[in-house]
């Protein structure tokens, strides 16, 4: 029985209160890279994975990475403010 997709991690990322187009996610197990998503015009990014313990890093043009931790199954919620 697979798990996959068993999480969600979805989120906004937001500059000023404002949605940031383009933005870079990337869902790492560790150090390992898994995934990446670049947001659209409303800000918003979404993974689908197994349940357990991942990292969702944000970058964007002006500001610095931002890692954020994630650990469970069902639904995450995990926002940026940069």
């Amino acid at each position: 029985m697979t798990t996959l997709g068993k999480l969600r991690i979805r989120g906004t990322v937001t500059r000023g209160g404002e949605p940031v187009e383009g933005a870079y996610l990337t869902l790492n197990k560790g150090e390992e890279f898994i995934a990446e998503r670049r947001t659209g015009p409303d800000g918003v990014y979404e993974f689908h994975t197994t349940p357990g313990d991942w990292t969702v890093m944000c970058r964007a043009s002006g500001s610095d990475p931002a890692p954020q931790s994630v650990s469970g199954e069902g639904e995450q919620s995990v926002d940026f403010s940069l």
